[in-house]
């Protein structure tokens, strides 16, 4: 009950931030490049990335060797001897000129050593610095984001070193320099002076994701908010929340506005000790199966779990996630609804914006509703209007989200099937039935319940819950009194 009223608060508050805001946020979409060796609807090249989705694409990986220079691990994709993707992924540029495109050093598989042996010498720092210059203009790349995962207690001061040695040389060409860091308070507190950095850097991406290993229960990775006394059991726990991971960084001196939120398209999954018992905190016997397209044991892209077959599929609202289960499998994972809920969080602190790890496991194929349907929906959102490419929603505004296909209720499904299609446009006219001329949602001029999402000419149809209206304003499913229709 008291998450319920904090989310009701925070969403109002939320909507005149998002109303009231004038400059522009971020969307940062990280693209995995290793996606292009992914089996069937799974495989993921640059031809599938839509360039009018996100503000910043990052390119990830490249490695840091241990002699301050740049390693590209895998020449066959990345250069003109073999598929060109570099290239390509910078010629995206030519569609969007307002797109950014970073070289994202690091990641988790590349380790902390070289980091650290580069971090603390005065003349590697050097060295990289030159080295990223020419790397960054040699392949047309218009910044670098350092993902080390994670520096240690003693890697803290030369972190800063490192990042304002790199910063001076990008300062001449204006190349952005940005980070990848740890979100909950038990790993930041260790490894950043975080207003150091803050004052470094143009963005600071927060990995608000994975901060639930394997307990021996369900829990969601990613959550809004705390769980129950039963399942936050811990002042440790207690800290692996959105909420709270936001509260810790600015409390500590973070710039809000150089803050973005990280969203993650996938879930972690966890094989059920009784099938039966599935709700968050359900016991488990191991992590689960891995997925036709990512074949990694406990994670499912999201556009695996949207294809996947599920008994039941659940939105914790006390949390803000949803969770399915099915075949004795449990997934945590986000939906449309739960990213319009950090959209709103996004608002609220007055964040710079939403990350998202990684664009390759949106349903970019379009099979289990429109393309890109979390993308669509955290770049429509987080600034609460329609993005450049493709339909997408805003932040919800009362308990019921209509976009997130979920409905108000935890028992509801999370995709909802199209009820009628119209594959060509036509002209509005002033009875019969409904026809989209453009791209949105429209509430039904002779029926309030129910209303439309247009997309490229096609129709979908959807009706709000019983005893509720559709609210053109808020977009939302929203009380009767609140409606005018």
């Amino acid at each position: 009950m008291v998450h319920s009223i904090t989310l009701w608060s925070l969403v109002l508050v939320a909507v005149g931030s998002l109303i009231g805001a004038v400059e522009s946020k971020e969307v940062v979409c990280y693209y995995g490049t290793w996606a292009t060796y992914r089996p069937g609807n799974g495989k993921f090249t640059v031809d599938d990335i839509d360039p009018f989705l996100c503000t910043q694409l990052n390119y990830a990986f490249f490695d840091i060797n241990a002699d301050g220079t740049i390693r590209i691990m895998d020449p066959y994709l990345d250069l003109p001897s073999g598929l060109n993707t570099i290239a390509k992924f910078n010629n995206l540029k030519q569609k969007n000129p307002a797109l950014k495109t970073v070289a994202a050093i690091g990641g988790w598989n590349a380790g902390t050593a070289n980091f650290t042996t580069v971090g603390r010498n005065p003349q590697l720092r050097s060295n990289f610095a030159r080295n990223a210059v020419s790397f960054l203009q040699q392949y047309r790349f218009d910044g670098m984001d350092i993902d080390w995962e994670y520096p240690t207690p003693a890697d803290k001061a030369n972190f800063v070193l490192f990042l304002q040695e790199l910063a001076n040389a990008f300062a001449p060409y204006k190349y952005l320099l940005t980070v990848a860091v740890a979100a909950p308070e038990s790993t930041a507190n260790d490894a950043y002076d975080i207003p150091a950095i803050s004052s470094i850097v143009n963005n600071i991406n927060i990995m608000a994701y994975d901060m639930q290993g394997n307990y021996g229960v369900t829990r969601h990775h990613a959550a809004i908010f705390q769980g129950s006394s039963s399942i936050d059991d811990t002042d440790y726990k207690r800290q692996l929340n959105l909420d709270s991971v936001i509260r810790y960084w600015l409390s500590k001196g973070a710039t809000a506005n150089k803050l973005t939120l990280g969203v993650p398209f996938y879930g972690r999954t966890f094989k059920l000790a009784n099938p039966g018992v599935n709700g968050v905190g359900a016991p488990t016997t191991d992590v689960g199966a891995g997925g036709a397209y990512t074949q990694e044991r406990g994670f499912l892209g999201y556009n695996e779990i949207c294809e996947g077959s599920w008994s039941q599929k659940q939105f914790d609202s006390a949390q803000g996630a949803a969770y399915a289960s099915g075949n004795g499998e449990w997934v945590s994972y986000d939906t449309v609804q739960s990213i319009q809920q950090k959209c709103a969080l996004i608002a609220k602190y007055g964040l710079g914006g939403g990350m998202v790890w990684s664009i390759e496991t949106d349903d970019f194929k379009g099979i289990c509703g429109p393309k890109f349907t979390l993308l669509s929906t955290l770049n429509g959102c987080v600034n609460n209007n329609a993005p450049t490419s493709a339909t997408t929603t805003r932040t919800t505004t009362k308990p019921v989200s209509t976009k997130s296909t979920a409905g108000p209720a935890t028992t509801t499904k999370n995709t909802p099937t199209p009820v009628t299609k119209t594959t060509t446009k036509a002209v509005t006219s002033g009875s019969g039935p409904f026809v989209c001329t453009r791209d949105g949602y429209f509430r039904d001029p002779y029926d309030c319940n129910k209303y439309y999402r247009c997309y490229q000419g096609t129709k979908y149809s959807f009706n709000c819950p019983s005893g509720l209206y559709f609210n053109e304003d808020a977009i939302t499913c929203d009380w009767p009194y609140n409606v005018k229709c």
